[in-house]
């Protein structure tokens, strides 16, 4: 029985890109990119890593800003919690920092609680700018929107509450 061989990576990795290496060399070079990237990697301060990983939230959360789709899984309380183990901190400790009650930061980390426009702002701060507080209330607005034109429990509820509509206005 003969292999399935897809045609286009083929082409592509022999037309597309190509290195002029034999097998050897290539194993080589690669080897040598490997080794010469955890030098650079090894020679980071920490607060090199540190600007690194919150560069990583950021650029993140504005993918996520940017697409049409609401990501559950990608909500507020995602990033928030990606933040503090960029920053590498116990929520306790960082609910401390920023004046916050430890629950309520769990509430919203959880997606139980939606956080207020002070906490976007501490956040900002608390980044040293890096993460604007923008980033974080779109972020959490996108949540609420996705929330909002979702949720057939609430409207049901609230139609009780609408005695006239402009469909019945004559």
């Amino acid at each position: 029985m003969r292999k399935k061989i897809d045609k286009a990576a083929v082409l592509s990795i022999d037309n597309i890109y190509p290195h002029g290496l034999s097998e050897e060399e290539k194993a080589a070079a690669d080897n040598e990119l490997v080794s010469y990237r955890m030098d650079l990697w090894n020679k980071m301060t920490k607060k090199d890593h540190l600007r690194a990983d919150l560069l990583q939230v950021k650029y993140q959360m504005e993918r996520v800003i940017k697409s049409l789709e609401y990501q559950g899984t990608l909500h507020f309380g995602y990033f928030l919690s990606a933040y503090i183990r960029a920053i590498q901190k116990k929520q306790k400790e960082f609910a401390r920092e920023i004046s916050i009650d430890e629950a309520r930061l769990s509430r919203i980390i959880h997606n139980k609680e939606f956080p207020n426009d002070e906490l976007f702002i501490r956040l900002e701060i608390h980044s040293n700018n890096t993460i604007p507080a923008l980033n974080w209330f779109l972020l959490a607005e996108k949540g609420k929107a996705y929330n909002i034109s979702t949720n057939q429990a609430l409207r049901k509820k609230e139609k009780k509450n609408v005695l006239v509509t402009i469909a019945s206005i004559k």
